[in-house]
């Protein structure tokens, strides 16, 4: 039986994964090591700096009617690539927090 494609993806992501944790325990640089292990060096640096994103801490920005443009209403939060929360004028912050907190981003 052939394998989904979240299982590819997965497989994909553990195998990168796998091999940029072993290149950070070494002291050779990222083209010696896709070298040494028979991959291509642009892939890896891709992996890379996803797994780096990912990793990222998100940040609280005080925002105030200066900082937002104010032709359009609301507030559009960007939540990595694949998220993206449109907040109406006059929200509850408790429901906005409730809502990053069952996402797991605070």
């Amino acid at each position: 039986m052939e394998k989904s494609r979240k299982e590819k993806s997965k497989e994909l992501r553990k195998f990168w994964r796998n091999h940029i944790d072993q290149w950070s325990k070494t002291d050779i640089s990222q083209i010696e090591y896709c070298r040494q292990n028979d991959l291509i060096v642009h892939r890896f640096t891709y992996w890379k700096m996803k797994f780096k994103r990912e990793n990222l801490p998100v940040e609280f920005v005080q925002l105030t009617p200066q900082s937002l443009n104010m032709a359009q209403s609301g507030l559009k939060l960007n939540i990595g690539s694949a998220l993206q929360l449109e907040i109406p004028d006059g929200f509850s912050q408790a429901t906005l927090e409730q809502v990053l907190k069952t996402l797991n981003i605070v």
